[in-house]
């Protein structure tokens, strides 16, 4: 199992969120044949198995059991899973949004064939310099948080 940092695609929901997206990035995980039978199951994984300490910095929320209530759920515009609200969604792609005031965040969960899935993400700086310099510190740890929760993910549903 891989997770390999890619170029955003252009025809994904989240890519399109934005007109011009201040930062977006793109990590494709190889999983074996159907472990993830569709996207919604590849959202349950990804928030059921974070450690506490992501489940924090992504859902403000030490709590597995809120966490644990929103899984499952139909992933439903408007739905959410702790702070992530479904902002936007298709068959294969389901994509969740926070706004932080000074920046807008999106991120995606796709099921891009029977062996790839993804996460990716577009941000956009609602004032330029505070955003600019938020998500500078942010960054770096937004990477490895990403690479890491999404072999997680894969990871936990091998082992299933």
């Amino acid at each position: 199992m891989s997770v390999v940092s890619a170029s955003p695609e252009s025809d994904s929901l989240v890519n399109s969120a934005y007109e011009a997206p201040d930062y977006r990035d793109r990590f494709v995980a190889t999983v074996a044949s159907n472990a993830f039978v569709n996207v919604d199951a590849v959202v349950d994984q990804w928030f059921r198995h974070q450690p506490g300490w992501l489940r924090l910095l992504s859902t403000n929320t030490l709590r597995k059991r809120h966490i644990a209530n929103s899984i499952g759920s139909s992933y439903a515009v408007g739905d959410s899973v702790g702070s992530w609200e479904v902002v936007d969604r298709s068959v294969d792609e389901i994509v969740f949004g926070d706004d932080m005031g000074f920046m807008e965040y999106r991120f995606s969960f796709r099921r891009v064939d029977a062996q790839h899935i993804e996460a990716a993400t577009a941000v956009q700086y609602l004032w330029p310099r505070t955003g600019r310099f938020y998500f500078s510190l942010v960054r770096p740890l937004h990477r490895r948080f990403v690479a890491y929760a999404l072999r997680r993910t894969v990871a936990e549903a091998t082992a299933s």
